[in-house]
């Protein structure tokens, strides 16, 4: 099934009805899918909750929102043993959820859609659930000329099920600076006059504005917005795209198999992290991948710094277990060794031969050193290295020099361009920001 009939077949009235109602007179989007993101939001697709329902089964993920949450609850309500009814009941009727990834999938087939939606030409095929009562075009005079962009065009959409009539525009200019939105909200059936009234007083287009001054606002009725249909041809790719179900799995392994193998790389990845005495040996193959995910950097610069303590990562110690060899690999070390704030938590798990080795020795008396808490002698390593500095902050620096006003302040002396790694705690700190642009206005 093609995606545009896809949409079409699994829209539905009911929760597009729900959605409307958060909007109000005078929102509006930059670009010209205000109203398509609604309709796409609308659309069921019930093997994207089933997927979404084995991510928050199989992989130990944390609650990030109010949406994960949902998920998090019906799997405490079902358990393993859920049906679809069972989730129809539970995200279409109860929390209005009907899909979750239509608004990140391919482009251009939602650039079609857009051109259903825009002319009304989506509406007009559910002639039983909604009513469009006015089209408009709206045109510009400026210094004595016709001016055909930028223009808006409009129409008046009756949802029966709210008992209201949405005033939708969309906005759209040569240079591609195209906007939508909607005008007004009536909860009484407008008249035309009042519709071109309201929409000569609207301040919401992109070019109301100018239009304040010497634009003059042409509106024109017109029966209908015609959809053309060579769309179809100027999208092909997005008219010909097909829809596909997501896979579904009943058990854990069969769930990691498929992404490990065929699916999506990093939903495996995560179960490994996760849960690496059942997986890691599956999805690594190289000790490069399992750097990355330890924060190693590109060739070992720019590392991803960790704060937390070695102690809390379960996944470092699996890997620095001896069950493994990466603890006696010297060049994996030396990729993960300036990632982490809690040096000496790291060093418990490296065997002394290779940190009394040539190739670490050194880098682990420079480590050390920025994280004494003698912050005079931070403070003077600071001063003799004045032209490493930059080289010094991304490879053996902790954050915590980064989090401590006095420190950073010292950095931010030698090298004004340090005041970009001021963290939003610092910003907070009145006296440090008032000092720190005292600092940088005597420049």
């Amino acid at each position: 099934m093609k995606k545009i009939d896809f949409v079409y077949k699994n829209f539905d009235v009911k929760a597009f009805s729900k959605n409307l109602k958060k909007v109000k007179s005078g929102d509006y989007s930059d670009f010209s899918d205000f109203l398509t993101k609604i309709v796409l939001k609308s659309t069921r697709d019930i093997s994207q909750i089933k997927k979404e329902i084995n991510w928050y089964q199989f992989t130990q993920s944390k609650k990030e929102s109010k949406i994960s949450n949902h998920f998090i609850n019906f799997l405490k309500k079902f358990g393993s043993n859920y049906s679809e009814k069972d989730i129809e009941k539970f995200f279409f009727q109860e929390k209005n959820i009907l899909n979750m990834y239509l608004l990140d999938e391919y482009e251009e087939w939602k650039t079609l859609l857009g051109e259903h939606v825009n002319t009304g030409e989506f509406f007009r095929n559910f002639k039983k659930d909604f009513k469009i009562i006015y089209y408009g075009h709206l045109s510009y005079m400026v210094e004595n000329r016709h001016r055909d962009s930028p223009y808006e065009d409009f129409y008046c959409l009756y949802v029966p099920q709210n008992k209201k009539y949405y005033l939708f525009f969309y906005g759209y200019e040569e240079d591609g600076n195209d906007s939508s939105g909607i005008v007004k909200v009536y909860n009484k059936k407008p008249t035309n006059d009042q519709i071109e009234k309201d929409i000569k007083s609207s301040n919401i287009f992109r070019y109301a504005d100018l239009a304040k001054n010497n634009w003059i606002k042409f509106i024109q009725s017109s029966k209908i917005i015609k959809f053309d249909k060579g769309y179809n041809r100027i999208y092909s790719a997005g008219y010909k795209f097909e829809h596909q179900d997501e896979p579904h799995f009943s058990n854990e392994d069969d769930y990691f198999n498929f992404h490990n193998s065929r699916g999506e790389a990093h939903i495996a990845r995560s179960m490994a992290i996760s849960n690496p005495e059942k997986y890691f040996k599956k999805h690594f193959k190289h000790w490069k991948d399992v750097a990355g995910v330890l924060g190693a950097g590109i060739k070992g610069y720019n590392a991803t710094k960790r704060k937390e303590k070695v102690e809390t990562n379960k996944f470092f110690k699996f890997v620095m277990s001896e069950k493994l060899n990466y603890r006696n690999n010297i060049k994996f070390i030396e990729e993960i060794i300036y990632s982490y704030d809690d040096l000496e938590g790291f060093l418990k798990h490296v065997p002394l031969k290779i940190q009394e080795g040539k190739e670490l020795k050194e880098e682990i008396r420079i480590l050390r050193m920025f994280r004494s808490n003698n912050k005079k002698f931070i403070i003077e390593v600071f001063n003799k290295n004045e032209d490493k500095l930059e080289t010094l902050a991304k490879n053996y620096m902790p954050t915590t020099i980064f989090e401590d006003p006095k420190l950073l302040f010292e950095l931010i002396k030698l090298d004004p361009n340090f005041s970009a790694d001021i963290g939003k705690k610092l910003k907070k700190n009145k006296k440090f920001m008032s000092k720190v642009d005292k600092h940088l206005d005597n420049l």
